[in-house]
């Protein structure tokens, strides 16, 4: 099992050089919901052992909301632990790999809808009161209810796919001459 800090830092780091991706605090707590409810559901066991409580905006990691408010609702700049992956076995990182390119479509309102669906975990758990732990067993019921999430495919490349060639000396990509500019 792997540290909320460090799922954390996975979603932190997936947008710091991206200046259209805006990793919010309020964002990473809904993708840290998604990620452990797709954990109960695929891998039958918790990402992270810390409690994901119902607050108003949705699910939230008191620890993780703790250690990230001082972006308040600005994009969260920086990682706490650089070598975060170390801790995530190739399952995790697989499944991590999944739920980000699952949800990274979904602005962070559209998470927050998500999260808010009728019967959902969230809901259950707020109509008990604010601050109340969503429980696993509800988590887990709910995410294998949605089917599997998608399995993320990486693109298979053909040659023909491609301009130009690898030059075998150098093994630097060389375009066709026609597109070099440089030339007289």
């Amino acid at each position: 099992m792997c540290r909320v800090h460090d799922v954390a830092d996975f979603f932190i780091d997936s947008a710091l050089n991206d200046p259209e991706n805006n990793m919010t605090n309020l964002r990473i707590n809904k993708l840290l919901y998604f990620a452990q409810g797709w954990s109960l559901a695929r891998l039958g066991r918790p990402l992270f052992e810390d409690a994901i409580e119902a607050w108003t905006h949705g699910p939230v990691v008191p620890a993780i909301y703790q250690r990230l408010k001082t972006s308040g609702r600005d994009k969260v700049k920086g990682l706490i632990n650089e070598d975060y992956a170390d801790h995530f076995t190739l399952e995790e990182q697989r499944l991590l790999i999944d739920v980000l390119h699952a949800y990274d479509r979904y602005s962070t309102n559209g998470l927050v809808t998500l999260t808010h669906a009728k019967g959902s975990p969230w809901r259950k758990a707020m109509a008990k009161g604010r601050n109340t732990v969503i429980p696993q067993s509800d988590m887990k019921a709910y995410f294998l209810q949605q089917g599997a999430l998608p399995t993320f495919q990486m693109p298979q490349f053909r040659p023909s796919d491609f301009i130009g060639r690898r030059d075998e000396m150098t093994g630097n990509y060389v375009l066709p001459k026609e597109w070099d500019d440089d030339e007289p």
